[in-house]
């Protein structure tokens, strides 16, 4: 019985490397944000890699992130400034106008409209990176494209933003959550992505995905 619970195909052993790939991908991910001119190949290299690992059961993911990293990390210079620079103004901006409803300056009805606004931006920017994963496109055109395609699926937007959020609160309220959410984050929002992505992926680039 032991044997079998210690066999590679076991559902024992696949648990475990799935939870320590999972593990692993944040930690590189938490690594790239940290050197800041990486984060952007960092972010495509993570969705790649969980995408990959966890949906298309291709082994060896870290190879993929790496891999993706060291394509990508030039690439990805611009759009991470880009990241920065919208997501702590839009963080300050929500910061102010949370503080402006619990003092009832506006209504929460505001409030509320102004955090939709914030969860459709959080998306786009989360999605700018996997796009890059997928799509060989300059900056200019990438953020064309990311904002285009993201007005167009409204919903899954959102909905990309949403995870991103509530990773992004968990792993500002604890500490464990940080070492996984990134990935778990990537995993949920591919679910979300790739419908968006699929009508621009034409037989030739499935196959060589």
């Amino acid at each position: 019985m032991f044997r079998n619970l210690i066999r590679p195909d076991s559902n024992l052993m696949v648990t475990m490397s799935w939870v320590t790939d999972c593990i692993f991908f944040s930690l590189f991910w938490l690594l790239g944000c940290f050197l800041i001119i990486p984060l952007g190949g960092a972010s495509a290299a993570l969705y790649d890699a969980t995408f990959r690992t966890f949906r298309k059961n291709e082994r060896h993911g870290w190879i993929r992130f790496f891999h993706v990293l060291k394509t990508n990390w030039k690439a990805g210079i611009l759009p991470s400034i880009l990241y920065l620079a919208v997501f702590f103004g839009g963080a300050y901006l929500m910061i102010q106008v949370w503080n402006a409803a619990v003092y009832e300056q506006i209504s929460w009805m505001l409030f509320s409209a102004a955090a939709i606004i914030g969860l459709l931006v959080l998306g786009m920017l989360n999605v700018m990176f996997p796009m890059m994963s997928r799509f060989e496109n300059q900056t200019a055109v990438l953020l064309r494209n990311t904002v285009l395609l993201s007005l167009a699926n409204l919903p899954h937007t959102l909905a990309v933003g949403f995870v991103s959020a509530i990773g992004l609160l968990l792993s500002i309220r604890f500490i464990f959550p940080m070492f996984l959410c990134p990935c778990l984050c990537a995993l949920i929002s591919s679910l979300f992505i790739e419908p968006m992505f699929k009508p621009y992926m034409n037989e030739e680039t499935d196959a060589a995905e």
